[in-house]
């Protein structure tokens, strides 16, 4: 069925408790009301700012507002940080944007993504889902210098089928396998000679469903 994106109201109070049984359009437009809910109101999404000591060659703090700058410094190899993701029932497929800055100094540009369950309270059980990779050059935007000012990547919206990949794959959204949707999930994002000035996760909308 097609899922309405546009303000879909409910039937009136009086035109379902009238002593008779309700069927033809006031049942569709409650139908058409429930899925927008479920498929398009209802779907997940979180937003992460990280904030850093310093931003900017200038030196400002994470305190001050009006900031479009941020520094990757030397030590920024192979750190990962994990943001927590509540997935719906509806969770298939997460896409992702994320602001950096990249900087090639001292290390060349990268960053790797995957899906981790939350079982165990561990950060380290095995991907449900091994991810992606952004290249230096080929998605990352760097220089030797560092001009500092935030760009942003995305993984695309493309409704893909199940990975098989063993190692990150190029860009596409993140894959929620059946087992693991309405968890808690983990975003694992690994990165070297990049700041992350944020990271928006989110389900993909799909315009049309099978009921």
């Amino acid at each position: 069925m097609l899922i309405p994106t546009n303000y879909n109201r409910l039937p009136s109070v009086e035109g379902c408790f009238n002593g008779a049984v309700i069927m033809g359009g006031t049942v569709a437009q409650m139908a058409g009301g429930l899925a927008q809910l479920s498929n398009a109101k209802f779907l997940g999404e979180a937003h992460y700012n990280v904030s850093h000591s310093l931003y900017g060659r200038y030196g400002y703090s994470s305190l001050d507002g009006g900031v479009s700058s941020i520094q990757s410094l030397a030590s920024y190899k192979n750190i990962s940080s994990y943001f927590l993701y509540q997935s719906t029932a509806l969770s298939e497929r997460l896409a992702i944007v994320i602001n950096y800055s990249a900087m090639t100094l001292d290390d060349t540009p990268n960053i790797k993504i995957s899906l981790r369950p939350s079982t165990g309270n561990s950060y380290s059980v095995a991907p449900v889902d091994v991810g992606i990779e952004f290249s230096n050059d080929v998605h990352i935007e760097s220089d030797l210098t560092g001009t500092e000012r935030v760009k942003s990547l995305f993984t695309g919206c493309e409704l893909i089928d199940a990975p098989t990949n063993t190692t990150p794959d190029l860009p596409r959204p993140l894959y929620v396998p059946s087992s693991n949707r309405g968890e808690l999930l983990i975003v694992d994002v690994e990165v070297s000679a990049v700041a992350i000035a944020s990271i928006h996760i989110y389900d993909i909308f799909e315009g049309s469903v099978t009921p």
